[in-house]
């Protein structure tokens, strides 16, 4: 496969998972639309992740280990990602399969990958990959801490995990696009552009899911009520 015809597989269908998650995030929420969309939107991601690897693989230029530790890293992101906002709606009433081998495999996965691209980054001073190294950092622990939660959980905690997911993906749907669109318009091309895009999608999808999570009453925490709300209901009790 030729650097071009890799390269236009990657965008068109970058272009397809592009378009279904914003008809997803746009449409109304448990429509036939919006879940459709969204199925094509997480199925579309996991493939435009493996299409990096002939782009990686036929660029020009000598053989670069780290870009290879990148895309390992991308990829399981967004595999982990799609594959928790599906499964967090799918199996929504049970919570002990959502938490699978593979959720709990994932979870350190993640974690270790986010500090090797971090350490990575820093040494290299590369600030994409300082500000890729969140999703691992973020998803990571949260993925352990759930499989080892052995209290009452929300009531809407599948909501939580979906729009968790869902919402951290904005940052990988948008955050090149809207570089890729910035350097097609002639209007700068860096490391520094590029990460400051990156910043901005994650902020961009912070604020989503705060207001998703007021809007469909679904707090980030896996227990009904605040632990240090809880904590104070126990001492009572007691009391």
């Amino acid at each position: 496969m030729s650097p071009t015809t890799a390269a236009a597989l990657h965008v068109g269908i970058g272009s397809i998972s592009l378009l279904a998650y914003w008809t997803a995030l746009l449409a109304r929420k448990g429509a036939l639309l919006h879940t459709s969309a969204g199925w094509i939107s997480l199925a579309t991601l996991v493939i435009v992740s493996l299409s990096v690897a002939p782009i990686l693989f036929t660029r020009p230029g000598p053989f670069d280990p780290g870009w290879v530790v990148q895309m390992v890293y991308l990829m399981t992101c967004i595999f982990t990602v799609s594959m928790i906002g599906y499964s967090a709606i799918r199996y929504k009433a049970d919570p002990d399969r959502f938490r699978s081998p593979a959720f709990r495999m994932l979870g350190p996965v993640l974690l270790v990958l986010g500090i090797v691209v971090l350490v990575a980054g820093v040494a290299r001073r590369d600030p994409v990959a300082i500000v890729l190294s969140w999703v691992g950092l973020v998803y990571g622990p949260a993925m352990i801490g759930f499989s080892r939660y052995k209290g009452p959980l929300h009531p809407r905690w599948g909501v939580i995990w979906h729009l968790n997911a869902v919402v951290g993906l904005f940052n990988a749907v948008n955050g090149n696009f809207m570089f890729v669109a910035w350097r097609s318009l002639g209007l700068g091309d860096s490391i520094a552009v590029q990460a400051g895009f990156q910043i901005l999608t994650v902020l961009i999808a912070l604020l989503l899911r705060l207001w998703f999570g007021a809007r469909f009453d679904a707090p980030m925490r896996f227990s009904p009520v605040p632990r240090r709300e809880a904590g104070t209901r126990a001492i009572a009790a007691v009391r």
